[in-house]
């Protein structure tokens, strides 16, 4: 997929100036977000049909705890399968859930694969026909009460999912779709999250750079890379795992610590090479210095091992992990929190 950066910069800043885009309050609040979930019709090409059961946790959960449900685009697979195929396959078990919340609580932005929500009636609310569409951004005030915060799927300024989206969207539709169970089942193909993201590694850099150009926090998905604060999760593992070499070396008199170091090292080195292995691991969106904290991105619905999201409290954003194969509470895991009052104030030094 390439990404355009003038295209990017160009649609990024029209939905940043646009002032008719719906502006969210971040205090007493609390946000849960998701992209790409990709549903498709419960077959051998649906790649989110194993995380049934972690999703409805994760939505039963942030249902009881009032948090805001924010689907950041790509939650159905609209390239390749037909809307009622999707409803009848997952109505009972996942739309009937997503309605459970208010009428406030829900709000959908549109993304590359699902594109027609700026039109149909939408059946992941109460009244369809009432929240007829979706936009293609949100914004949000900071704990100041400043607008600082833009939250978009991510596909602005890509060749493929946005300037030619329509000639992908016939080839998936007119030609792929016919044969990828088969291709599947020889291993020849698999879901871009699945396998191996197949959005450029340069994307970041792009997104990250108008971010910092224009001092907003960018909340994204679309690439499918779970992203906190600029810097991926495969680029931390290396952090810790570092961090861990150095203190065996600096506590070599301390044996039973130095062993205890290195288990931790083998497993975040497991970690990292499936990272690498799935094209996972990003190039560093500021090249030669410390990326500032002004790029996320919520991740996907479809890794084998669960779902990854963004949530925003009050004043706090946290990366989140849940998990398929846990059977007991907590069925999530926090990978990284921080204040967005912290990462605003780093940004206004630029």
């Amino acid at each position: 997929m390439a990404q355009d950066r003038k295209l990017t910069f160009k649609r990024l800043s029209g939905l940043w100036e646009d002032n008719s885009i719906t502006v969210m309050e971040t205090n007493n609040n609390k946000y849960a977000i998701l992209s790409d979930l990709h549903f498709g019709n419960g077959g051998p090409a649906d790649d989110f049909r194993h995380n049934i059961e972690t999703l409805k946790r994760l939505l039963s959960h942030y249902l009881v705890k009032d948090f805001h449900l924010i689907l950041l685009g790509d939650i159905e697979e609209l390239w390749q399968f037909d809307l009622d195929m999707i409803t009848k396959e997952y109505d009972e078990e996942i739309y009937s859930l997503f309605r459970k919340f208010e009428a406030d609580r829900i709000i959908r932005v549109f993304g590359n694969h699902d594109q027609e929500w700026a039109s149909p009636d939408d059946p992941a609310m109460k009244n369809p026909r009432k929240h007829k569409g979706a936009p293609e951004a949100l914004k949000m005030k900071d704990s100041n009460g400043n607008i600082k915060i833009l939250l978009v799927h991510g596909h602005q300024g890509n060749i493929e999912s946005d300037k030619n989206s329509w000639i992908s969207k016939f080839l998936v539709r007119g030609i792929f779709k016919h044969i990828e169970s088969f291709a599947k089942s020889l291993k020849l193909y698999g879901h871009p999250s699945a396998t191996k993201s197949q959005v450029t590694k340069d994307y970041e850099q792009v997104m990250y750079a108008w971010a910092k150009q224009n001092k907003v926090i960018l909340i994204c998905g679309h690439s499918h890379r779970a992203i906190f604060a600029s810097t991926s999760y495969a680029r931390r593992l290396e952090n810790e795992i570092e961090a861990l070499r150095k203190e065996n070396r600096n506590r070599k008199d301390d044996p039973k610590l130095v062993s205890e170091n290195k288990k931790k090292i083998k497993e975040l080195n497991k970690n990292l090479r499936e990272e690498k292995k799935k094209n996972r691991d990003i190039d560093p969106a500021d090249p030669g210095s410390k990326p500032l904290p002004c790029y996320f991105n919520s991740g996907c619905g479809l890794f084998t091992t669960g779902i990854t999201c963004l949530e925003i409290e009050d004043d706090e954003i946290r990366l989140v992990k849940w998990h398929k194969e846990k059977k007991e509470e907590p069925f999530y895991e926090i990978y990284e929190r921080g204040k967005l009052s912290e990462f605003t104030r780093q940004m206004k030094g630029i």
